[in-house]
């Protein structure tokens, strides 16, 4: 039987001007071969390769500063100021490269500023479309 403490991967959850949780590996280094970008030298070195963790890259901070600052701090919704993330209208994926396009990666039409609630609505209520490119 394995216990909490034998597995390698400890479940993590942030809580601030957003909320995510991930997997990370404990005490034992990563065993796949060197990255080929900087992008997938975040995922190695700080997860297990999820889309939240490319949440945490610096290119996504500050492209999220830019749409913040674009819709001034509020809710596109509700104007709210509170608990505010920045959605994705609509996600890409790359049929050539058989991969998703980075979260930054997006033009800003397809990235709006909503609370935490809004979102939580928008999502419950409607699937994100996925555009094959």
């Amino acid at each position: 039987m394995t216990t909490p403490n034998d597995v390698p991967y400890r479940y993590l959850q942030f809580k601030g001007d957003q909320f995510y949780s991930r997997y990370i590996r404990e005490d034992i280094p990563a065993q796949s071969p060197p990255a080929k970008t900087p992008e997938q030298d975040f995922l190695n070195s700080k997860s297990h390769g999820s889309y939240g963790a490319l949440l945490f890259h610096p290119h996504w901070k500050m492209k999220r500063k830019e749409i913040l600052h674009r819709d001034m701090y509020r809710c596109v919704h509700c104007h709210s100021h509170k608990d505010l993330q920045v959605h994705h209208r609509q996600y890409h994926f790359i049929a050539s490269e058989q991969k998703f396009r980075l979260p930054w990666d997006y033009p800003g039409h397809l990235l709006i500023t909503l609370c935490e609630s809004c979102h939580n609505k928008g999502h419950n209520k409607y699937k994100v479309p996925t555009i094959t490119i």
